[in-house]
C-alpha cells in the first residue's frame, strides 16, 4: 500500500517507523550498544535498502517504547527481541527520503546506515508504504541464552524483569 505524499527523486533512502507521521519527521537520539559514535547520534536513521529498514518496526515495549533488540551477527538478518514484544497484526510504515539529506555513515559495514543530523533539522518524506508486521515475523525472534551474552558481551543490560519476558515467551533463559 502506497501513500503518495509528493514526487520522490531517483536516489531515496528509507526510514520505519510503527506510527503514521504526517509531516517532517525529527531527528532523534539513537542508543546502540556497539559504542560506534556514528551509531548514536541525535539524527535520522535510514537504509538505501527497503528492506533493511523493516525490522525497526517489529517489536514494541507494551507503553509503545523502544525495546533492547538487535541484530545478532551470528544471527543473520534477525532481529533479537529481549523486552519487545511482536507487533503481531500492526502496521509499519516506510518512509521514502530523499538521500540528498542523508550521509553514509559505513556502518555497520554489511549494511551501512545513513543519517540526517540534527543540525539539519526535519527531514519531509515525499512518500509512505504500509506493510504489515505479520508478512515480516520470520524477521524477528526473541533472544535465547547465547543471544544473551553476545549483548552483554557488548556492553547491553539484562535485568530480572527482562528474563522473566523472555522465560514468558519460551526462551531458555
Amino acid at each position: 500500500m502506497t501513500e503518495a505524499q509528493g514526487s520522490c527523486p531517483d536516489d531515496v533512502v528509507w526510514h520505519a517507523s510503527i506510527r503514521k507521521i504526517d509531516g517532517p519527521l525529527e531527528p532523534r537520539q539513537a542508543h546502540d550498544i556497539s559504542g560506534n559514535p556514528e551509531q548514536n547520534l541525535i539524527a535520522i536513521y535510514a537504509f538505501p535498502n527497503k528492506e533493511h529498514t523493516i525490522p525497526a518496526g517489529l517489536a514494541r515495549k507494551p507503553d509503545g517504547s523502544w525495546p533492547k533488540v538487535f541484530l545478532n551477527p551470528t544471527a543473520g538478518d534477525e532481529l533479537v527481541s529481549i523486552n519487545g514484544e511482536i507487533r503481531k497484526g500492526e502496521k509499519i510504515y516506510l518512509y521514502k527520503l530523499p538521500a540528498e539529506t542523508f550521509r553514509n555513515t559505513g556502518v555497520p559495514s554489511d549494511r551501512p546506515e545513513w543519517v540526517s543530523e540534527e543540525d539539519k533539522g526535519p527531514v519531509t518524506p515525499c512518500d509512505v508504504e504500509v506493510i504489515n508486521v505479520d508478512d515480516y515475523t520470520h524477521l524477528i525472534r526473541y533472544a535465547m541464552r547465547e543471544d544473551l551474552e553476545f549483548w552483554k558481551k557488548h556492553g547491553g543490560e539484562v535485568t530480572e524483569e527482562d528474563l522473566e519476558f523472555l522465560r514468558s515467551k519460551g526462551s531458555d533463559v
